[in-house]
């Protein structure tokens, strides 16, 4: 008898630990917010893809404060002023205009790392530098 008291008695420990609990619910208010809130990060995500795509495709654009430029020497001072007069690089220009696929002149304005000596070190990018003032790192064809 005692026998069947333990058991019982355990049986009925057992069952009381396996009561459930509810899972705890939020508002539709506070489901709604949490929602808009993705949307507009999923949003912002896309924008800054898409951002990421036009750069790559169109370069990097800046604008000259001088808006007539008419010569070799003075594209290459647009690109340094553009680029904050950087002293870890030297530029050397392409002392002829061209044209562009829309007929437009432009000068091209290639950098370089400087070197400790002044000399030229490594290429690093090319500038197209157009008679407006404006400045791009791909050329249109």
């Amino acid at each position: 008898m005692t026998r069947g008291i333990i058991i019982g008695g355990c049986s009925l420990l057992l069952l009381a630990g396996c009561t459930s609990q509810a899972e705890p619910s939020i508002s539709t208010k506070t489901a709604s917010s949490v929602a808009a809130s993705d949307r507009a990060e999923q949003t912002r995500r896309d924008n800054q893809a898409a951002d990421a795509s036009a750069k790559k495709r169109l370069g990097n654009n800046y604008q000259a404060t001088n808006d007539h430029i008419t010569s070799a020497t003075g594209a290459a001072q647009a690109v340094a002023q553009v680029l904050h007069e950087p002293k870890s690089q030297t530029f050397a220009v392409i002392p002829t205009a061209n044209r562009d696929g829309q007929g437009h002149h432009y000068y091209q304005v290639d950098a370089y790392r400087k070197k400790t000596d002044g000399g030229r070190g490594h290429y690093l990018n090319s500038y197209f530098v157009y008679a407006n003032g404006n400045i791009t790192t791909k050329q249109t064809n």
